[in-house]
């Protein structure tokens, strides 16, 4: 996967890279990927050595905002522009812009409509750091900051040569110089106030990368990272790649979230199906398993017509209960109420029905698993030839999820959004409508 898709750059994106690790190949990799299909201006905050002037086509040096009147012209020559101040008297490297340059910077660019990526601190070339008092220096037009950790830190000793600044790690995270680095260090690092997330302007989204995952044990260690500094509400996702390689991105870890739908009435059926017993548990009890064990958090409960009986045959489980009291206007308005609960803070949704039995938390777990190697904007799976459900909605999809209406799903959007199929043996196919299929059901206990 590129690295633009992992971070879901899109036009006008102001990106800021703090941290260590790999900012400045992170930089130079998006820069490529971008500036294929849109312009790409690339500055610094605090200071970019002069080593980095090829990161772009074109350089211009502008200390005032008077002396960026040359920009738009390059934009129109050139796909990517780096932007910095003069040298640094004693040494190697361009000064950042002061605040009214960066800001007039900003202002051009998004006219142009050219993607804007910032270097927000410096780690001189070591995996991990702790920012000091002025880093990192991340302007509040910023939409996203980044993160960045070299995972070849993990296991590494605390000192200067893998470490910036070892001092204010050893003191954030209550270590000794020279102790060894392990998995929950680097995890409360990265999501601490003081350390990875420093800085960060409110309502701003932030994507950890986790760089140098070269090998299946680096990815593996970079999962368990993941997982951990997901607990922090601060951060979307986690984005495990190896940044010096063409498409280097392995996995992208997020929340995803799984909403059950049961608030209808099952007139078909004549009973409430969701509260129909099977193998000694009601079926929405069944769907619920299949989202937990399946990885999904959170899990909401959509109810409405048996809202008290599914209350209570739940009681207990880690779940959300959305009560949609207009659920009987179709199952689009307890689409539209699971998903407002939960969208503003996952990377994807898998909607799951009440009377699908046979679906289990494999099946959920693969859905998963795809979404984070493609970031698909639809996953499903499909057997012998049919789509069936449960089907997993990436984020890119929820506003066209929020337009559907009355007793339809989310599949009109097969039509409107590229798809993965995830093919699964024909038991997946059964859902629960109608007497007979009840008494097909009992044969299976």
């Amino acid at each position: 996967m590129r690295l633009a898709d992992a971070l879901r750059v899109n036009q006008k994106r102001v990106i800021a890279f703090t941290g260590a690790g790999g900012k400045s190949t992170a930089i130079d990799r998006l820069t490529k990927e971008i500036s294929v299909s849109s312009p790409v201006v690339v500055t610094t905050t605090t200071k970019l050595h002069r080593n980095q002037s090829s990161i772009a086509e074109a350089h211009l040096i502008a200390q005032n905002p008077g002396e960026l009147s040359r920009l738009s012209t390059l934009l129109g020559k050139h796909t990517s522009v780096l932007v910095t101040g003069e040298v640094v008297e004693g040494e190697s490297k361009w000064l950042g812009l002061d605040q009214s340059t960066s800001e007039a910077l900003h202002t051009i660019t998004k006219t142009a409509g050219a993607v804007l990526l910032i270097e927000a601190d410096g780690a001189r070339g070591c995996s991990l750091k702790a920012p000091a008092e002025h880093e990192p220096v991340i302007p509040a037009y910023v939409d996203l900051v980044v993160p960045v950790v070299g995972l070849d830190v993990v296991g590494a000793a605390l000192n200067g040569k893998w470490v910036h600044r070892p001092e204010l790690v050893a003191s954030l995270l209550g270590l000794t110089m020279g102790d060894r680095l392990g998995l929950d260090h680097v995890a409360s690092l990265v999501s601490d106030p003081s350390g990875g997330l420093k800085g960060v302007p409110q309502n701003v989204e932030v994507r950890v990368l986790l760089n140098k995952a070269e090998t299946p044990d680096r990815i593996a260690e970079g999962g368990k990272i993941a997982g951990r500094i997901l607990a922090s509400p601060r951060i979307s996702a986690a984005v495990l790649a190896s940044v010096t390689k063409p498409n280097p991105v392995e996995v992208v870890v997020g929340r995803v979230a799984g909403v059950v739908l049961a608030a209808g009435d099952s007139r078909r059926l004549g009973q409430p199906k969701q509260l129909v017993n099977w193998r000694g548990r009601p079926l929405v009890w069944h769907a619920v398993q299949a989202a937990l064990g399946g990885g999904l958090s959170p899990v909401v409960v959509v109810i409405g017509a048996e809202a008290k009986s599914v209350r209570q045959v739940l009681a207990g489980e880690r779940v959300i209960f959305v009560e949609n009291p207009e659920w009987a206007d179709g199952l689009s308005t307890s689409l539209n109420a699971g998903l407002s609960e939960v969208e503003e803070h996952v990377e994807a949704v898998v909607l799951l029905l009440s009377d699908m039995p046979l679906v289990d938390e494999a099946l959920v777990s693969a859905l998963v698993t795809e979404h984070r190697r493609t970031l698909s904007p639809l996953i499903a799976p499909r057997a012998g030839g049919h789509r069936a459900n449960p089907v997993l909605f990436d984020r890119v999809t929820f506003p066209a999820l929020h337009a559907v209406q009355g007793d339809h799903g989310g599949r009109g959007l097969f039509q409107l959004f590229s798809k993965v199929w995830i093919e699964w043996d024909e038991s997946i196919l059964f859902d629960l409508d109608s007497p007979e299929d009840l008494r097909r059901l009992r044969e299976l206990e």
